[in-house]
This record gives structure tokens, sequence and C-alpha cells, in this order.
């Protein structure tokens, strides 16, 4: 069974290679004293033309690109369920054996192992221990700057605040409808 489909065609040119046809038509118009002659007129059709299968396939593409993210994002959400379900049924299955004093059983398909762990050994503090209660040695420190501090001292005409920061422009963004 052959199906064909209707693909428009698009242009090789990079949307910004049409961006300068459209500076090289100002000019063009500029130099004329703004008389659109055919030339100029079949000039500016069919760059518009471009332009806009240009940002069509932009569009296209950003919103496929968005449906795959979000499936992906699903997938991996799903995934982590599997996950979480898998290392609930190895516990529980671990758990039995432990029960039944088995390190190892065969079946026909597997062969299950209750093994001990390797690496450094788990340390546990008391229950009543909490960080402030530890002595320095054993307390690690992890330092950051507070974007949110020195924003607002930099809002408030802070001098020592603005020799190490300053504030940006908000940015923009694209909204396809």
């Amino acid at each position: 069974m052959n199906t064909t489909q209707t693909v428009t065609p698009t242009t090789k040119e990079s949307l910004f290679e049409i961006g300068e046809h459209f500076y090289a038509l100002e000019s063009l118009l500029i130099e004329s004293g703004g008389e659109i002659t055919d030339e100029v007129d079949q000039w500016l059709n069919e760059y518009e033309g471009k332009e806009v299968q240009k940002i069509e396939a932009y569009c296209y593409l950003i919103q496929k690109f968005e449906e795959i993210a979000d499936e992906a994002q699903r997938l991996a959400e799903r995934s982590t369920g599997y996950r979480k379900k898998v290392s609930s049924l190895k516990e529980r299955l671990k758990l039995y054996l432990e029960y039944r004093g088995k390190e190892k059983v065969e079946t026909s398909r597997f062969t299950v192992t209750v093994c001990g762990n390797g690496g450094l050994l788990p340390v546990k503090l008391q229950e009543d221990v909490s960080t402030d209660s530890l002595p320095e040695q054993f307390i690690r420190v992890f330092k950051e700057p507070d974007m949110s501090r020195i924003r607002e001292a930099l809002l408030e005409g802070d001098e020592q605040a603005h020799l190490f920061a300053k504030v940006e422009p908000r940015g923009t963004h694209l909204r396809i409808k």
C-alpha cells in the first residue's frame, strides 16, 4: 500500500539568511526613494513566503520536540514508580529469605542470593543528636550566595553590593499558540 503525503517545500536558507534579504530589500527601497518596482514586489513576496514557511517549520519542530519531551517525562515518572516497586519487591523477598534463614535459592529461571553489602560501613547518628550538637570537626558547611538578599541590596542602592553584582533586565520568551 503506497501512501503519499503533501509536503510543503521549505527553503534551505536559514531564518537569519532570510532576514538578511529583508535588510537588502530595505536598502533597495531607500535607494529607489521608496518606490516599489515589480522586481522589488516579487522579491518581497518571495521572501515573505519563505519567512512564513521557515517560521512554520520552527513552530512544528518546537511542538514535536515538546511532545517528545512530555512523553519522555511521562515515561520517566512511570519509571520512578516501577523502580519503587522493584525496590519494594526485592526488599520483601530478601526479608522473607532472611526470615527463613536461606542465603541462596535456585529456581528453574533464577538464582537468588542474599549477600552482604560492600563499601564503607554505614554510620547512623543517635536519635537525640542534632547537627547543632556535634563538634565542629564533624560538620560540613556549604556556602552559596543569597541571591534574594543581593537583589534586595542592589535595588536599595547598596554601594557595597554594586561592587560585585548588578541587576540584569528581565529576559523575553517565545509563546506559540
